[in-house]
């Protein structure tokens, strides 16, 4: 597998995103992280943007619902607001990991449209700041409690405390309409929709949006402008 397929499973597959709060957004507001907000037109431009640089990377016949592609955006936002909140707040600078992974990204955005460069970059290194964050925090947290030489387990399981308990304590909310909500400390797909589905279609695009993994079958019943692939 090639590092530009395994960056395109690591940023459409991410299915268990490490969170804590709940609520409903703001109308127009997708999700509120703190004191950052994105608007749902950010979310479907990012999702527009994100599909169309990994459209080439797919493996043949691969099809995705946009759903399911503004789920994960919506998450991979999160994530980073998160972290760069959190660095922020910790006086932390993303260190090497982080720097390699936007590198990889950077040279392989070369190859995509220019105007969907830095949302690529920007969503598919989301994961990987949020690992170098979690680990420089951790390692703070556990020599703040005297803990000097901490395993690399004790140093992540610290971080995603610290991720935890900031989201607990700070602004965090999602607009139903993404089908996310937090399920103890994941961001999980789930039924938040607040309409009835009734039509064998409707019901079908609810079971799709609640898939952990995406449902090809599905995707390949939408017309073209619902898919990505």
């Amino acid at each position: 597998m090639s590092k530009t397929r395994l960056m395109t499973a690591a940023t459409l597959g991410v299915a268990g995103l490490m969170l804590s709060g709940c609520g409903s957004a703001t109308p127009g507001v997708a999700v509120k992280v703190g004191d950052d907000e994105f608007s749902t037109g950010r979310v479907d431009e990012a999702a527009a943007h994100l599909c169309t640089a990994l459209r080439d990377d797919f493996d043949t016949g691969e099809v995705y619902s946009m759903s399911f592609v503004r789920q994960r955006v919506v998450g991979l936002l999160t994530m980073r607001s998160q972290s760069e909140q959190i660095a922020e707040e910790y006086d932390v600078e993303p260190g090497s990991v982080y720097g390699q992974a936007v590198a990889q990204a950077e040279q392989v955005a070369t190859s995509k449209p220019e105007e969907l460069r830095s949302d690529y970059v920007e969503l598919s290194t989301a994961f990987a700041l949020k690992q170098d964050v979690r680990d420089q925090v951790g390692r703070l947290e556990l020599e703040e409690n005297g803990v000097a030489e901490p395993t690399v387990e004790q140093v992540s399981q610290a971080g995603e405390d610290v991720f935890k308990v900031w989201l607990d304590a700070n602004a965090f909310e999602i607009d139903p309409r993404f089908g996310l909500k937090n399920v103890d400390g994941v961001l999980t797909p789930v039924d938040t929709n607040v309409s009835v589905a009734v039509s064998d279609e409707a019901k079908a695009a609810v079971e799709a949006g609640l898939a952990i993994e995406p449902d090809p079958a599905f995707a390949e019943t939408l017309p073209p402008t619902h898919r990505c692939g």
